[in-house]
C-alpha cells in the first residue's frame, strides 16, 4: 500500500477528484471538507501527507498547516490554490509547507509531491 492521505477542500469535487486519483496510484485517502476534524483524523490514522486547500470558509491551509506542524511533526503539508506561490520560502518553512499544488491540477507535479 501507499502513503496516508489527507485531503481537505470545502468542495466536495475536489476532494472526489484528488482522492479518486490518489487512490488509484494505490495512496489510503481520508477526504475531509474542514479542518476542525483534523485531531480526530489524526487520531484514526498517521498520516504521511496532507493536501489542504489554501482558502475554506472555517481556516486558511496556512492554519492548518501551522496546527500539523506543531502537532504532528513529520507530517509533510502542501497547500493547494488557484493562485500561484503565495508564501516567501522562509514563512513556509516556518509555517511547515512544503509547497503549493496549482489549480488546476498537473498530474505529473501531483504524483510528484506524493511521491516524495
Amino acid at each position: 500500500m501507499g502513503k496516508k492521505i489527507l485531503i481537505i477542500d470545502d468542495q466536495q469535487e475536489v476532494l472526489e477528484v484528488l482522492a479518486q486519483i490518489l487512490k488509484i496510484y494505490n495512496h489510503e485517502v481520508v477526504a475531509i471538507t474542514s479542518g476542525h476534524n483534523l485531531d480526530k483524523k489524526f487520531q484514526m490514522y498517521n498520516f504521511d501527507l496532507v493536501i489542504t486547500d489554501y482558502l475554506m470558509p472555517d481556516m486558511t491551509g496556512i492554519d492548518i498547516a501551522k496546527k500539523i506542524k506543531c502537532k504532528y511533526a513529520g507530517t509533510k503539508v502542501y497547500i493547494i490554490s488557484g493562485y500561484h506561490k503565495l508564501l516567501s520560502d522562509e514563512k513556509m518553512v516556518e509555517y511547515g509547507i512544503c509547497g503549493f499544488l496549482n489549480k488546476p491540477f498537473d498530474m505529473e507535479e501531483l504524483k510528484r509531491i506524493v511521491n516524495e
